[in-house]
């Protein structure tokens, strides 16, 4: 699955907006200032593909290319024309209805959503799919329900993400919670059930031929077998009901909850069935969650130190990568499209760093296209300039291009004064102040008295911070001299234009000082 470009003539600020992915690519990163239109390209892209899943009109013009299943599909929308999109598959119309029958290998197998702050606008974008789902898990007669093909991570799931990991068959998932995470061994897990808000449905009122299990307040559905599985599993079973602190008025909710305890990997072991896929365990381990049937899990786990600990006890950051590997990881073999907005917020430098090297090189994304959205210049200092798009604002709209010279080699200093942040340098403005100042009065043939004051105190602070107070070489004195009046070198904040102009000017002024300097000689 690779989203090859899409064009978009008005969707919130994205106004004649165009991007072109390098689908060779398996990874893209989105580079740009808050507001510059980053998260509402993520939610278009959700809109788009969810309502083709749900055979609704489009929701706005836009125009697609996109490969899937080695078919390469053209959507072209345009809802004042037309109420549905004209699809094209390599090459050939097809109708809506034949769309829906073959949707199944014409659109991707999971569009998944991530997002690490607080807000819900990316999830809200895949509410009504999750609401369908709820819906289905909750009446399905069949053993299991599927992974939804749209699937919004929230951040509850990453102790669900870890029980997966431990189970898993792939020799990459223990490797990644030892490298990464320093965890060593599943030790222990606490299921804590409560009755949920449709919890003995009907009380007594139910179908003698409706399948329920008394022992979780009448569940019926796709998740009874799995149920059942942990219900035998765990051991002694407590029941209690007690007040369970909900919001900062610290009232009691009276409910009844159910403890499962799982001592063991052993135990662990048994709630998955043979051949049962990890993202199938996962599914179920999470459909119990959406129907409200889990309060939480309490994992337990032993480090490579010795050390047990809570998961809970572990960083944001720790759970946050291990949410995101975990869903790359289940899902790789498939055809999928991940969406990952700021997915580095708690990760230390170190892991920022190697975010995006750590999915590739340890999860197989052969087949699948990762969009990264993010304002961090250590997440893209391993990049080349094909896997990044700069986000900007122009007198036409909103663009997206890739930026004129590969990240990679610039470092953080490079990056921040570069094109990708535009900044003058990565030293605060009250420093830069006193720069310009001693540059400015250096540059005078004379000075004042005030002047001589003024330049010693900016000396001296400078000084104090181990910058440089003076310039010993002649040449570069004359330069610092020379660049000292122009106003392009004092501004703050720099256009890719200005950027440019400023390169340019830098390099005139410092072949007309080596020419003197070689005429004098």
């Amino acid at each position: 699955m690779r989203i090859d470009w899409l064009r978009i003539p008005n969707y919130r600020n994205l106004r004649n907006f165009e991007i072109n992915f390098d689908e060779g690519q398996p990874t893209t990163v989105l580079l740009g200032h808050n507001g510059s239109g980053k998260s509402n390209l993520l939610e278009a892209i959700v809109e788009i593909f969810r309502d083709l899943d749900s055979n609704k009109p489009a929701p706005f013009a836009y125009s697609m290319r996109y490969i899937c299943y080695d078919r390469t599909n053209d959507v072209i929308a345009d809802p004042d024309a037309n109420r549905r999109p004209s699809i094209h598959v390599n090459g050939e119309v097809i109708s809506q209805a034949e769309f829906n029958k073959r949707k199944d290998l014409l659109l991707p197998a999971y569009i998944f959503g991530y997002y690490s702050g607080w807000s819900s606008r990316l999830e809200k974008q895949f509410d009504e799919k999750t609401r369908r789902y709820y819906q289905e898990v909750l009446k399905n007669p069949e053993d299991d329900m599927p992974l939804r093909r749209f699937f919004f991570c929230r951040r509850e799931y990453s102790q669900l993400v870890l029980l997966a990991f431990f189970l898993s068959d792939d020799p990459r998932a223990k490797q990644l919670l030892n490298d990464y995470l320093g965890i060593e061994a599943f030790e222990t897990a606490l299921f804590v059930m409560n009755r949920p808000w449709w919890g003995d449905r009907g009380k007594g009122k139910r179908k003698e031929n409706e399948d329920v299990d008394p022992r979780f307040w009448n569940a019926g559905g796709a998740f009874k077998p799995f149920l059942n599985r942990l219900w035998e599993s765990a051991l002694a079973p407590i029941r209690n009901e007690e007040a369970v602190e909900r919001d900062i008025r610290r009232r009691g909710e009276q409910t009844e909850r159910l403890y499962l305890f799982i001592k063991n990997e052993a135990q662990l072991a048994a709630l998955r069935q043979p051949y049962e896929s990890t993202k199938l365990f996962f599914a179920n381990l999470e459909s119990l969650y959406l129907c409200d049937l889990v309060d939480e899990v309490r994992v337990r786990v032993r480090k490579k130190d010795g050390s047990r600990v809570k998961f809970s006890q572990l960083s944001e950051g720790e759970q946050q990568l291990l949410t995101v590997l975990g869903l790359l990881l289940f899902t790789q073999d498939d055809e999928s499209l991940y969406l990952l907005d700021e997915p580095n917020t708690h990760l230390n430098p170190v892991w920022t760093y190697y975010y995006l090297d750590l999915l590739e090189k340890n999860i197989s994304v052969k087949n699948s296209q990762v969009i990264v959205s993010t304002h961090d210049p250590l997440m893209i200092g391993g990049l080349t300039s094909d896997q990044v798009r700069i986000i900007t604002e122009n007198l036409d709209g909103i663009a997206a291009n890739p930026p004129e010279n590969d990240p990679i080699g610039l470092g953080v200093e490079g990056l921040l004064k570069s094109e990708l942040f535009g900044l003058r340098s990565s030293l605060p403005e009250s420093v830069l102040n006193d720069i310009d100042t001693q540059n400015n009065l250096i540059a005078l043939p004379h000075r004042t008295p005030e002047q001589e004051k003024d330049l010693r105190a900016a000396t001296s602070r400078l000084k104090k911070l181990s910058i440089t107070p003076s310039h010993p070489n002649p040449l570069f004195d004359l330069f610092a001299r020379a660049i000292a009046n122009q106003p392009i070198f004092q501004k703050p904040e720099l256009t890719k234009e200005e950027i440019d102009a400023q390169e340019k000017l830098a390099s005139e002024i410092l072949a007309q000082i080596i020419k003197k300097e070689e005429e004098a000689e």
